[in-house]
C-alpha cells in the first residue's frame, strides 16, 4: 500500500543556484524539472538533471547538486511509505516526466498557495498519482509483464471513454466478447490490478481534477517573493 503525505509543495522558476550544495532531509525530496540543467549526487547515484527529468533523495541521504543553467521545477518535500518497494529501488533518477506526470504538477502548481485540509488531501492524491503514472510502473513492470494484448488494450481504451457513464466490469467484457471471469484474469494478469481497481482509479483521478476546479474557483492572484532554501 502506497501512503503520501505532503510537507512542502514549491514552485521554482530559473532559479540560478542553490543556496547550500548539499543538504540532508528528514523527508523524501522529489525534483521534477522543467527546464535547465543540474548535476547532482544522491547517495552513490551521480549524473547530470535535464528537462522532465525526476531526481528522488529518500531521508537521511546527501543530496548534492549544482545547477548548470537556471532550473525552473518541482520541488516536493513528503513522508512516504510503501510495502511493496524498498527505498533503495527509488533513490536517484531512472524516469522521465511523462505527460500526465507534468500534468499532475500543474495542478500542485495551483494548490501551492491554498492552505486547507481539502487541498493537503489533493496534494496527495496527486504525488501518489505521480508514482502510479511512471515511478512505480517501472519498477513493477520489472516483475509483472507489460500489457501486450490488443484485446485488453482495447478493454482499457473504453473504460478511459466511459467510465462516468457508471460501467461494470461486465459490460466491459462484453464489449470485447469475453466472459467476465476470463477477462478480469487476464486484465489483472497484464495490468497487475484487476478491471474494477482500473475503474475505480479513473473515478478517484476524475474526482480530484472536480475538488481542484472547486478549490480554486475565485482564488486571488498574488505575487510571493520566495527566500533561497
Amino acid at each position: 500500500m502506497l501512503t503520501i503525505e505532503t510537507n512542502q509543495y514549491t514552485f521554482w522558476q530559473e532559479k540560478p543556484r542553490f543556496l547550500l550544495h548539499s543538504d540532508t532531509e528528514n523527508f523524501w525530496v522529489m525534483y521534477i524539472i522543467e527546464d535547465g540543467d543540474c548535476n547532482y549526487q544522491i547517495g552513490n547515484q551521480s549524473g547530470q538533471a535535464h528537462r522532465n527529468t525526476i531526481l528522488l533523495c529518500p531521508p537521511q541521504i546527501e543530496f548534492q547538486r549544482k545547477v548548470i543553467h537556471p532550473l525552473t521545477f518541482h520541488f516536493i518535500r513528503f513522508a512516504f511509505a510503501s510495502h511493496f518497494f524498498k527505498e533503495q529501488d527509488l533513490i536517484g533518477h531512472f524516469a522521465q516526466a511523462n505527460s500526465r506526470i507534468l500534468e499532475d504538477c500543474s495542478y500542485l502548481r495551483q494548490l501551492e498557495y491554498c492552505r486547507s485540509r481539502e487541498v493537503n488531501m489533493l496534494q496527495n492524491h496527486f504525488i501518489a498519482d505521480i508514482f502510479n503514472a511512471e515511478l512505480y510502473r517501472q519498477l513493477f513492470e520489472q516483475h509483472h509483464p507489460t500489457i501486450h494484448s490488443p484485446t485488453i488494450k482495447s478493454a482499457v481504451a473504453f473504460m478511459a471513454n466511459h467510465y462516468q457513464d457508471q460501467i461494470t466490469v461486465n459490460e466491459v467484457a462484453q464489449k470485447i466478447g469475453w466472459s467476465p471471469a476470463y477477462f478480469s484474469r487476464r486484465f489483472k494478469a497484464e495490468a497487475g490490478i484487476t478491471p474494477i481497481q482500473h475503474l475505480e482509479r479513473l473515478k478517484m483521478r476524475a474526482l480530484c481534477q472536480l475538488l481542484l476546479v472547486i478549490c480554486c474557483i475565485g482564488l486571488p492572484n498574488r505575487i510571493v517573493i520566495r527566500q533561497p532554501f
